[in-house]
């Protein structure tokens, strides 16, 4: 079968795996002139991993696993614990690890499982109808044109009023206790969390009601950050002065209004953010994307009914991302 993916992102790379694994003729159409996964660090729950895992990405995706020895969870902003994750528990209950890596990382290692010349850059696509393929895979993220074009009724993306700085410090700074998980500050709303790197790093983000409140000059916005947090636990301060101020990405999250009917429109299939963007709170977004790719491999496997084949996609993967 032919399959057209619209999209290099983290989920089109990982439908293109999915579907170049079950034998199908696979290419990618990318707008931008070359393949890139903007952003910082990801976080992948053991639903992802497993995902991977059915992906044939598990194994390196694994060896990335940092030991959470002091927990997860839940901190008030001076790092004490209101609700603890015991992480090990957890990966012996789902059989996978929370794993921490970085976004091109995962792109690279996404992009490096699917033959030369599949990825195809400078292609922008604006009607999936133009397109020569048997079943047409939009994947080209949370404002994705073709999803508008597809369902020109639905009000499609809006900002969830909460703006997030993301990045990844070099190293845990001298003479500090991290404290893995989420920081609150119940006074005013904002979180910080930071989550270990098996190579030492540690990924961080900060987020604050409102939206574009900050200084835009990155030096002058570090300090704004750090300056909010002042009477924080001192890992806060201390992450914040040592990650280069150029590093650090800011937008506010954004996430559908609400659920599209259905994911699945005659021969073309929405996957990942096109279908189902969410915020990053919850932790899932990469994650029902790889989902939504080994589901849709296992779908086109074996049959040439393309329509029953997206229709058994759409029954499975509706009602979850939506949920």
């Amino acid at each position: 079968m032919r399959v057209t993916v619209v999209g290099a992102g983290l989920g089109g790379l990982a439908a293109a795996v999915a579907l170049h694994r079950a034998g199908h003729e696979v290419r990618v159409l990318e707008r931008a002139e070359q393949p890139r996964e903007n952003g910082a660090g990801i976080g992948i729950m053991p639903n992802g991993v497993r995902a991977l895992d059915a992906l044939g990405l598990g194994e390196p995706v694994r060896a990335q696993a940092a030991p959470m020895d002091a927990g997860g969870g839940f901190r008030d902003r001076r790092g004490r614990l209101l609700v603890t994750t015991d992480q090990a528990a957890v990966a012996r209950h789902t059989g996978a690890p929370l794993v921490v890596v970085a976004r091109r990382w995962l792109h690279g290692l996404l992009a490096a499982a699917l033959p030369d010349g599949v990825v195809q850059t400078g292609r922008p696509v604006h009607d999936p109808a133009d397109i020569d393929s048997d079943v047409v895979i939009v994947a080209d993220g949370a404002h994705s044109r073709l999803r508008a074009r597809l369902f020109p009724d639905h009000p499609g993306l809006a900002g969830s009023g909460e703006t997030a700085a993301r990045a990844i410090a070099p190293a845990v700074p001298p003479g500090v206790a991290m404290v893995p998980g989420e920081l609150v500050d119940r006074r005013t709303g904002e979180r910080f969390g930071c989550l270990p790197m098996a190579d030492g790093r540690v990924y961080w983000y900060a987020t604050w009601p409102g939206v574009a409140v900050e200084p835009a000059e990155p030096a002058a916005r570090q300090r704004w950050l750090a300056d909010r947090r002042a009477d924080w636990h001192p890992a806060v301060v201390a992450l914040l002065e040592s990650t280069p101020a150029d590093d650090v990405h800011v937008v506010e999250t954004a996430q559908l209004v609400r659920p599209l009917p259905t994911m699945v429109a005659g021969r073309v299939a929405l996957l990942g953010d096109a279908a189902h963007a969410m915020t990053p709170d919850l932790g899932q977004g990469a994650c029902q994307a790889f989902e939504d790719a080994v589901a849709l491999g296992a779908a086109l496997t074996g049959t040439e009914d393309v329509a029953a084949a997206l229709a058994r996609y759409d029954a499975r993967r509706g009602p979850r991302t939506a949920a």
